[in-house]
């Protein structure tokens, strides 16, 4: 099936044929994901690479047991039961858009109750000491507060120093110009960047070190697995698709040139 077949026929499209164009990622990838079904990989995440990405991220910022660390923006807080489940560090789970409440039951129900701390909490208004966190994880949230030029000085108060922030997110793998397609762009595009921005973003202030900054080399299939987990899901439990996913399908299958993706950003705070 062809972009002009899906354009013409969408929402009643085979499945199988959705399935085809729009594949899982393969768990074999994700050794450390082992316990896990795909689908459990995908259950209370907002946005793309679940605890697939978390996983990577998580590889990279150098964790130990013990750790305080700040998952900040964390939705419903799979990536917290993550890395308290399989790092042993105490997380605080901070959004400031799903109750604190309901995800304690969640927590509770993982018997972390001593290492997952639920918060409501908006991001520029962080109520814990400075120098509190070990380190700050933040996986699809970054880009709604983090483009400010002034957020990133505010965000290292909080953090030890040589503390880790680790970042990922949708991106472009370049800026977007006038004549970007339109196909290429969504609601939330102009928050998007390429990862060499993000990678000066962080590096012109000089309160860290960018250790690793580049788009991911599974960006695209983390948007076609997450389309791929909306389609599953939503024909599970007898629900129309979401509105926005036909854009998503459309945007993706548009894009040719692997022109949306995802992007990865670890730093660590300098001595101060």
């Amino acid at each position: 099936m062809n972009l002009e077949e899906l354009k013409k026929n969408y929402p009643n499209i085979d499945l199988a044929e959705l399935n085809e164009l729009f594949p899982r990622i393969a768990m074999t990838d994700y050794p450390e994901l082992s316990e896990y079904s795909w689908e459990a990989c995908h259950h209370g995440s907002l946005g793309g690479g679940a605890l697939f990405l978390a996983s990577e991220m998580a590889r990279k910022m150098d964790l130990e047991a013990g750790m305080r660390v700040l998952d900040l923006g964390c939705g419903h807080g799979a990536s917290s039961i993550f890395l308290a489940r399989h790092y042993g560090v105490t997380v605080v789970a901070a959004d400031n858009g799903v109750s604190p409440s309901a995800n304690w039951q969640g927590f509770q129900g993982e018997g972390l109750n001593d290492k997952v701390i639920p918060v409501k909490m908006d991001a520029r208004n962080i109520v814990f000491p400075e120098r509190y966190f070990d380190a700050v994880f933040s996986m699809n949230a970054y880009l709604y507060f983090g483009t400010d030029d002034l957020y990133l000085s505010y965000l290292t108060r909080f953090i030890r120093n040589s503390g880790r922030i680790c970042i990922a997110g949708p991106c472009y793998a370049e800026e977007l110009r006038p004549d970007t397609p339109k196909e290429l762009l969504e609601g939330e595009s102009f928050a998007y960047h390429s990862p060499s921005w993000w990678c000066n973003h962080f590096a012109k202030t000089d309160l860290v070190r960018v250790l690793h900054c580049q788009d991911h080399p599974k960006g695209r299939e983390f948007w076609l697995d997450m389309i791929r987990w909306i389609i599953e899901d939503t024909q599970n439990r007898g629900e129309a698709y979401p509105d926005f996913l036909w854009h998503d399908m459309v945007m993706l299958l548009s894009d040719q040139e692997r022109f949306v993706t995802y992007f990865l950003l670890l730093a660590e705070k300098k001595s101060s």
